[in-house]
């Protein structure tokens, strides 16, 4: 793995010296390949080449909705819709209406994000090798989630590619894969934890979230008397409760340790640095809400743990693979996937100009369009990056946030869609009406605050209102409800507001430069974007 890892480098290292030149040649292989498709028909990839002004012209930007329903023919027929391979299984995240959205995961998709797995543990290895030297603690998805209605595998890609690794590889990780399919987030969490305390040589931890990390060391003081009995007998009770394969695959692994059990049965919370100082290096997502919690769980880790960006990712693909730790940008794989982008102001003004990875300037912000295997062209993923500086010719890129309508405090992309549509069924259920509402996500907190102005005179019970959005949310985006069972995130909470809110709040984004005949109530928004502080509002 080390040896693909570093071949995969030399290949990337070459083609950052000419970032247009290894695009070019992407976006020529990529229509290419697929021309014949349904889709690479109607917008004439035959004769695209590598020119991005032409793809420009031919294709429109896209969402997917747009792309939905050609996914759905090619899994439903098996013609090629958007792609000439079949795909493998897709990959699972939320939509922006209630309806899931299923990324195909083709053979050439899943060798790219082999590659630049292997590659990624390259350079982590080269960035700090003593996180090498002990076992890995790292939590991942599962490699299969569910079925579609054709029959196809819903699942992970980071699963499927822990299942793939070497034994070898394998042998280093703490958990084993199949512990993710463990359906009950708090049984999944506790036998993470019984897993971790039996190795006391952990140097190295990766998650996509910092949540994580700070969901398992609350479980594990949360937990402390079942786990110290469970490190003193060799046994764990809730063991009954999981699957007969995994459940054998556990008791190899769970075995009494008396001197842990007594490590862990003193006065005062445990830390990571308490239970495992030997930590070196931790790669997950340090950009956007995830700030917040990293910044927690820093005070948890030994103080020679180094933090690595683990890069702008996302289900459809890998944006960017950081070259060292503590770095704040990382350089985007451009031998696998085609960029485009546009600055932010252009785009938010309604004028955007698409320009290739090379024309990018440093400190400049920009929405992200990807071109991949996956047959996702031209698609707009409602992404901002920020250009940090240059490796040879490419721009280094850091996530800074999603786009607008977007909130994101633990993975659960919650859209503003969404949120209006979960308000608008439970206000109605409940026989109320609001002429003004603010779904705020509290990233302090990490929960979210239904700030809302109902009619004046109706009473309404807030506690029942705020389960009940609670749960509509969960059913209208998979990705909220796992975090919310999972504890990641908290309880949502409503807070009514004084009768004119709404008008106060729509002058003071008149008053910060937004056009009266432009405006419109804001539905989803960070606590730190308010325009208007609204606790001030709160009725008594």
């Amino acid at each position: 793995m080390e040896f693909d890892g570093h071949r995969s480098w030399r290949t990337l290292e070459r083609a950052a010296h000419e970032p247009l030149n290894a695009q070019r040649d992407v976006l020529r292989r990529l229509l290419e390949t697929n021309k014949e498709t349904r889709f690479g028909r109607e917008h004439g990839f035959a004769d695209i080449g590598g020119d991005h002004k032409r793809f420009v012209d031919r294709v429109p930007v896209q969402d997917y909705e747009q792309v939905r329903p050609y996914i759905d023919a090619q899994r439903r027929t098996g013609d090629a819709a958007l792609t000439e391979e079949a795909p493998l299984f897709y990959a699972q995240t939320s939509g922006t209406t209630g309806r899931p959205k299923h990324i195909p995961i083709t053979p050439s998709t899943l060798r790219i994000q082999r590659r630049e797995q292997a590659l990624f543990s390259y350079l982590q290895y080269r960035a700090c090798p003593s996180a090498f030297a002990g076992k890995a603690l790292g939590v991942m998805g599962a490699a299969i989630e569910g079925r579609l209605d054709t029959g196809h595998v819903v699942g992970s890609v980071s699963g499927h590619l822990y299942r793939s690794l070497p034994r070898t590889v394998r042998s280093r990780f703490v958990v084993p894969p199949e512990v993710s399919d463990i359906p009950d987030y708090d049984l999944k969490y506790l036998v993470i934890a019984r897993l971790a305390l039996a190795e006391r040589d952990i140097t190295y931890l990766g998650s996509p979230n910092p949540t994580t990390f700070l969901r398992l060391i609350a479980i594990v003081n949360d937990e402390r008397d079942r786990l110290r009995e469970s490190l003193e007998t060799g046994t764990l009770d809730r063991l009954a409760d999981v699957s007969p394969s995994v459940r054998e695959i556990l008791a190899r692994r769970i075995r009494p340790d008396r001197a842990r059990a007594a490590q862990i049965g003193g006065a005062g919370n445990l830390t990571y640095a308490h239970l495992w100082p030997r930590i070196r290096l931790v790669t997950t997502w340090t950009g956007g809400s995830c700030g917040l919690a990293l910044d927690k769980l820093r005070a948890l880790l030994p103080p020679a743990a180094a933090v690595m960006e683990l890069g702008y990712q996302s289900t459809e693909c890998r944006g960017t693979l950081a070259l060292q730790a503590e770095a704040p940008g990382g350089v985007p794989p451009l031998n696998h996937h085609f960029f485009e982008f546009v600055e932010r102001g252009a785009w938010d003004r309604g004028a955007p100009e698409f320009i290739t990875i090379d024309r990018l300037e440093t400190g400049r912000f920009y929405y992200v369009l990807i071109t991949t295997a996956s047959g996702l062209y031209r698609y707009f993923m409602n992404d901002l990056v920020e250009m940090t500086g240059r490796f040879h010719a490419t721009p280094l890129l850091r996530f800074v946030q999603k786009g607008k309508g977007v909130t994101n405090l633990t993975g659960e992309k919650l859209y503003e869609a969404q949120a209006i549509e979960a308000v608008r069924d439970v206000t109605g259920r409940f026989g109320v009406t609001s002429g003004f509402f603010v779904l705020v996500a509290d990233e302090g907190a990490s929960a979210y605050r239904l700030f809302v102005e109902f009619d004046e005179g109706r009473h309404v019970d807030v506690d029942r209102l705020g389960a009940a959005l609670d749960d509509r949310l969960g059913e209208l985006n998979l990705e909220y409800q796992g975090k919310r069972h999972s504890g990641r995130l908290g309880p949502l909470t409503v807070v009514l507001v004084r009768p004119g809110t709404g008008e106060a709040y729509k002058a003071a984004c008149v008053r910060a430069g937004q056009r009266e005949g432009q405006y419109k109530p804001p539905a989803l928004q960070y606590l730190k974007d308010l325009a208007l502080p609204l606790d001030m509002q709160a009725l008594i």
